[in-house]
């Protein structure tokens, strides 16, 4: 019997010195995501999966990466971006797999493909160097239904947007978002995401939110997350955690404090971040809601009119007021296709450069003439580094790119 364990371990130990690898990653600090302390040690690789981890693998590899000085890990998850409409562009993927991520989840903020299986199977005829998960759209089951109509639904329609979103849970979406600052998710009351967050609930889904606020009503925004978590009995993502404008910074505390008392109540509640100070969405965003209503051709109509321009420069210059400032510096231009060399300035500076008045109504008459050409990307600086920094440290929290 000895000599049977002994002539056993001989040939395990002759199959691991002389073991061929595909890949061996020798000298590596390695953080395995578990929690657990760091530890040096060799990783291989054979036929796409890892063989062993331990100091001074034995073998050869048909390559082989010294690691020494590097930290290796398994692949982050990027939780919420907005791959959606780019994927076939870059199938590379070289600004995720460059950052180590390697698994992606789009479909955020109520905006997503409807036919889901659909998507997935287009996906990967693309042979993407990530891994995709998609969420489904509040927004576009909505727009499927009801298209941008500024009301609640019927039963019957609310009927078929719960088919729709039992459709996509089935054919491999991860959860629902939504959208509410975005048209028309923002003309949806609480009861009818409960109602959907259900279905999504039913199959293991989770329910992801932009909140309808991440300023002055951001506590409010909170609560309706927080409620739909309860109701439909399903986790709690909220996206891009954050505090909008000079007059909440230092709120973190507050907000932060609102996620702990939910998980100790046993609600499933984590919350997403960019490590950024400015934010990314539509110059629409700068609108009532009610002037974005019905599409493009109505909202051109509504702001060729001088009343609702006066209203619309009411609101811009209240909304600005509250965020202690006098003009719209904050607001800058990422993309605007009808004019790309005002592409990365403000709309301060736009509206300098057209040769208006520098005060805010000439200011808001920019944003609206931009807005009838089609609209623009924006990124709006206005949160505290303090809250970012605070946010981050909460260990519930994901980093996310939001790209």
């Amino acid at each position: 019997m000895k000599k049977i364990i002994t002539l056993a371990f001989g040939l395990l130990l002759y199959h691991f010195s002389f073991c061929q690898y595909d890949l061996l990653i020798r000298n590596g600090k390695i953080m395995d995501g578990s929690g657990n302390s760091w530890f040096y040690a060799d990783i291989a690789i054979k036929d796409g999966k890892i063989s062993s981890i331990r100091k001074n693998i034995t073998g050869s590899g048909i390559k082989v990466i010294d690691a020494k000085g590097l930290i290796v890990t398994p692949g982050f998850i990027d939780v919420h971006t907005h791959i959606e409409g780019d994927e076939a562009k870059t199938p590379t993927a070289d600004n995720f797999i460059k950052d180590g991520v390697t698994t992606v989840v789009t479909g955020n903020c109520g905006s997503s493909n409807v036919e889901i299986r659909k998507y997935l199977q287009w996906v990967d005829s693309l042979q993407l160097a990530v891994n995709v998960a998609s969420l489904v759209g509040h927004n576009n089951i909505r727009q499927e239904v009801m298209g941008r109509a500024n009301r609640m639904p019927t039963e019957a329609e609310l009927l078929q947007m719960e088919s729709l979103v039992d459709k996509a849970m089935k054919e491999g979406a991860v959860g629902l978002s939504t959208g509410l600052i975005y048209i028309p998710g923002t003309y949806t009351k609480t009861p009818e995401i409960i109602r959907l967050a259900k279905v999504a609930a039913a199959h293991g889904g989770i329910y992801a939110t932009h909140m309808r606020d991440e300023a002055d009503s951001v506590t409010q925004a909170i609560d309706e997350a927080l409620a739909i978590a309860r109701s439909a009995q399903i986790p709690v993502q909220i996206s891009h955690f954050k505090l909008s404008g000079q007059q909440n910074w230092g709120r973190s505390n507050e907000t932060l404090a609102m996620v702990i008392a939910a998980r100790k109540e046993g609600l499933e509640i984590t919350i997403d971040q960019y490590p950024y100070t400015a934010s990314s969405t539509s110059l629409s965003t700068l609108l009532p809601d009610e002037i974005l209503a019905d599409g493009q051709d109505s909202i051109v109509a509504r702001l060729s009119r001088q009343e609702v321009k006066k209203q619309v420069t009411a609101y811009m210059t209240a909304k600005l007021k509250k965020r202690k400032l006098k003009h719209l510096s904050y607001a800058v231009v990422a993309y605007y296709k009808t004019d790309t060399t005002l592409n990365g300035k403000s709309i301060e500076a736009i509206n300098l450069l057209k040769g208006r008045e520098h005060n805010i109504k000439e200011e808001t008459e920019t944003v609206m003439d931009m807005i009838i050409k089609g609209g623009a990307s924006m990124v709006f600086h206005g949160m505290s580094e303090d809250d970012v920094r605070r946010i981050m440290q909460y260990p519930f929290n994901m980093f996310a790119s939001d790209a």
